[in-house]
């Protein structure tokens, strides 16, 4: 019996590569050398429902995101953390095809889907 939770939850892999595609997404949409975003503004690029279990998950990625230095923490609030990147970031480079090198293991999977992205979202 396969219910809409298995599809969801089924890979962690599979919610950080939604998020770091859905930052770049915005990143390519951008006009200016910063933005900023909350989770739930990730949630939403990445069309997955605003649910806190979801959320939860993708604060995780946007912290461990912030403890590699590919993003940063803009403000906390008690509505919740917003967070920003800029146009150093090596996360911003690969998001718009220029050449890049990010060296962390957490994104090994995922810096192939993001040159492979570059051109299409």
């Amino acid at each position: 019996m396969a219910s809409g939770k298995d599809v969801l939850y089924k890979s962690y892999e599979e919610i950080k590569a939604l998020v770091v595609l859905s930052i770049a997404k915005l990143i390519r949409k951008t006009k200016g050398s910063a933005i900023t975003f909350t989770a739930k503004k990730i949630a939403v690029a990445a069309g997955l429902p605003a649910q806190p279990i979801i959320l939860t998950l993708i604060k995780d990625v946007l912290e461990n995101l912030c403890s590699e230095g590919l993003i940063e923490v803009y403000s906390k609030t008690s509505h919740g953390v917003k967070y920003m990147i800029t146009r150093e970031s090596p996360l911003w480079s690969a998001s718009i095809g220029e050449e890049f090198e990010i060296k962390t293991p957490y994104l090994k999977a995922i810096v192939p889907l993001l040159a492979g992205s570059a051109g299409k979202l």
